[in-house]
Parts: C-alpha cells; sequence; structure tokens
C-alpha cells in the first residue's frame, strides 16, 4: 500500500471516522426528508382547505387569504416539527439522559407534534383521494335509471291488463293473476338489479378502502423519514464535534495552530506573494514579540525550518530565499499537516 493510500485510510478510519464515512448518508437524510415535509404540508393542506371552505364569505379574496395562510400555517408546523426533533436528539446525545424533566417535555411535545401532522396529513391524503361519496352517488344514479326503465315497462304492462274488461268472476281471477305475476316479475327484477349494482360498486369502494391502508402506511413512512433524517443529522453533527475536539486537544494541533499564527505574520496577513523575499530572522522575531504571541525563539526557528521542509520557502541562492507558494496555499499544507 502506497504511504498516501495509508494516510488517506488512516483520517477515514481512525481520525475521523464518522465525518469521513457517513457524510454522504448524512446529507441524502437530511434533504430527503425535507421532501417528506413538503408531502405533508401538502396532504395537510387539502384536510384545512375542505373544513374553511365551509365559512361564509367575510371578506373579498378570502378564499386566496386561506389558502395562503393555511399553507404558510402547515410549513410553519413542519419546520417547528424538525426543531424539536433536532433539539430532543442533541439533548439526548449530549447529557445521556432519559427520565428528567426536560427530556419527558421534549419528548412529549415532539410525539405531539409528530401525532399532529399525521393526523393532519393522513384525513387530508383520504379527502384527496377518496371517492366513495362519488361511488355512491353513481350507484343510486345507476339503480334509479335501471330500476325506472323496468318499472317502466312493467307498469305499462300491469295498466293494460288491469284495463281489460272482466265479464265473469273467473276472467277477474285470470286478469288479477297476470297483474300478480308481472308485479312479482317487476320486484324481483328491481331486487336483482339493485343487488346486482351493489356487489360491484362493494368491489369498488374496498378497493378505495385499500388505498385509505396504502395512505396509513405512506404517511407513517413520511414521518419516519423526517424523523430519521433530523435525528441522523443530529448523531452527525455530535459525533463530528467530538472527533474534531479529540482531534484538536492533541498537542500536535497545538503546534499547528501556533504554526498558523506565525504563518500569518510571516506572510503579513497574505501580503507576501511567491517570489518575494522571505522575513529575515530578526524582523520575524520582532514581529512576534510585538504581537505578543506566546512563544520562544525556539518555536520561531522550528517554524521556519518547519516552512522549509514543506516547501513553503526555498533557498533560491546564497543567502537569499523566496516564498514558493502563497498564503492560502501555505495555510493548506499546514492544516493538511494536521490530520496526516
Amino acid at each position: 500500500m502506497k504511504l498516501d493510500k495509508f494516510q488517506e485510510l488512516k483520517i477515514k478510519l481512525e481520525v475521523l471516522k464518522l465525518e469521513k464515512n457517513f457524510f454522504a448518508l448524512d446529507r441524502v437524510l437530511y434533504y430527503f426528508s425535507f421532501l417528506g415535509n413538503i408531502f405533508l404540508v401538502y396532504f395537510g393542506y387539502f384536510f384545512i382547505k375542505t373544513i374553511v371552505d365551509t365559512l361564509p364569505q367575510l371578506f373579498p379574496y378570502q378564499s386566496t387569504f386561506l389558502a395562503v395562510f393555511i399553507g404558510l400555517f402547515l410549513t410553519g408546523y413542519e419546520l417547528t416539527k424538525r426543531f424539536a426533533i433536532e433539539q430532543l436528539t442533541l439533548y439526548y446525545l449530549q447529557y445521556r439522559k432519559f427520565f428528567t424533566w426536560n427530556s419527558i417535555t421534549g419528548a412529549l411535545a415532539v410525539a405531539f407534534l409528530i401525532a399532529g401532522s399525521f393526523y393532519l396529513s393522513l384525513n387530508g391524503a383520504h379527502r384527496l383521494v377518496d371517492s366513495s361519496e362519488k361511488i355512491e352517488a353513481d350507484i343510486d344514479q345507476n339503480i334509479n335509471i335501471k330500476a325506472d326503465s323496468i318499472a317502466k315497462y312493467y307498469d305499462t304492462e300491469i295498466a293494460y291488463y288491469r284495463a281489460q274488461p272482466a265479464r265473469t268472476r273467473s276472467d277477474r281471477k285470470y286478469r288479477d293473476s297476470l297483474v300478480s305475476a308481472l308485479q312479482q316479475t317487476k320486484d324481483q327484477k328491481l331486487s336483482k338489479v339493485e343487488n346486482k349494482t351493489l356487489d360491484k360498486s362493494q368491489s369498488t369502494l374496498e378497493k378505495n378502502k385499500e388505498n385509505d391502508t396504502a395512505f396509513v402506511f405512506m404517511t407513517f413512512f413520511l414521518e419516519f423519514i423526517i424523523v430519521l433524517g433530523v435525528a441522523f443529522n443530529g448523531i452527525y453533527t455530535i459525533g463530528s464535534y467530538e472527533e474534531t475536539k479529540k482531534l484538536l486537544s492533541t498537542p500536535k494541533y497545538k503546534q499547528a495552530e501556533l504554526n498558523l499564527v506565525l504563518l500569518k505574520l510571516y506572510y503579513q496577513n497574505g501580503k507576501k506573494q511567491p517570489g518575494d523575499q522571505v522575513l529575515s530572522l530578526s524582523k520575524m522575531l520582532s514581529l512576534v514579540k510585538n504581537q505578543k504571541v506566546n512563544c520562544s525563539q525556539a518555536d520561531v526557528r522550528n517554524f521556519v525550518v518547519y516552512c522549509s521542509e514543506l516547501d513553503i520557502i526555498k533557498e533560491v541562492r546564497a543567502r537569499r530565499k523566496e516564498y514558493q507558494v502563497d498564503y492560502t496555499a501555505a495555510k493548506s499544507l499546514i492544516e493538511n499537516e494536521l490530520v496526516l
């Protein structure tokens, strides 16, 4: 294995394990969770809108005003929910206490916000796709049309036979039997049409209920990805902070921190450019003393040697050293050495 590859793996597996390995996952989950918020706002809008549409007209442009207000309200609600989840996650990670007053109150607040969002979104999704009222209306209309057609035919037949003269008792009995048979046939056909139509509509209504079940799972999934994205971002933030804090507490970092301070003086706040002559040691010591930097002359000498080792400065001819890179590049070289 090449040394550069080893150093890269060392940073990834030892120094900044969480930050280097889970950065992409953190970004994907975090931004994907916003997609969940967008859908929840969209679904919740239809639920509240159907309620406010029942209000009487009180002022001009009422519908537009209420639509904008509902959108802003739901957006603010979702952002508040995200903030509450994030703060609760950070509290648990920082203090490791799950049964204090603050943790219990925070957990209840988050649960309340999630439950409210779930209720609004689920009902909104139901209102958005629910076609049961239309199905029932179509059923009634279909039954009425077929029933009217059957009733019209048999009523005509019954009226015809009732209008026939019956001189004898047997004639009247025969006529009444025909009318009774027609009436029974009419009732049977009407009942058959109604049952057949209801069976078909029942199948359609069951499919509609399956849509409701699907929306329950979808709404649950949307809430889950929001909680997952926000909570994981909190875990990633705290973990990255702890890794960096541990790194910065090492003597190596303290030396790098001093080197960055001296580098700024060495480049005179970035004014020095590649090809310029470097500051003399005596002038550098004078700047360090004037700026009251807490370091010894040996530290300054070691810094100059360190810059030579990193090829920040180079002796081009006898007693003349020049800057080889600008201040930004030199700073990057020292910072990279920090994690190597």
